[in-house]
């Protein structure tokens, strides 16, 4: 998924979520008449929490892209560079030894000196 592919799904997953709180409250409201009141009061409370908290700032800042990173740092390149380098080194070792499995030579897996 790319960047701004998810901000869809979300918007999707929230007016779901919307979409059941209200059935719930309606279901509610019809059967309990004017003592849903309270009910109501503190949904929409929970509602005004979760938004004012910081997952809900930092899903609005994620989605005004006040949040991305447009650069990242040298040193990170340089360690990913090493990363690539024995990752390189580690494969010329396993195809190494699978050569050296595939002979059937046990004596040549052994070093010098064993």
């Amino acid at each position: 998924m790319s960047d701004r592919e998810w901000i869809g799904s979300a918007f999707v997953g929230i007016g779901l979520a919307g979409i059941g709180l209200f059935g719930a409250l309606a279901a509610a409201a019809a059967t309990l008449g004017p003592i849903a009141v309270p009910i109501w009061a503190m949904a929409l409370a929970m509602v005004a929490m979760i938004v004012r908290s910081p997952l809900g700032k930092a899903f609005a800042d994620r989605i005004a892209d006040r949040g991305a990173v447009d650069e990242l740092p040298p040193e990170l390149y340089a360690e990913l560079e090493e990363l690539r380098a024995r990752m390189v080194e580690l494969e010329e070792r396993q195809d190494f030894t699978e050569r050296v499995l595939a002979k059937g030579d046990p004596h040549a897996v052994q070093g010098p000196g064993t």
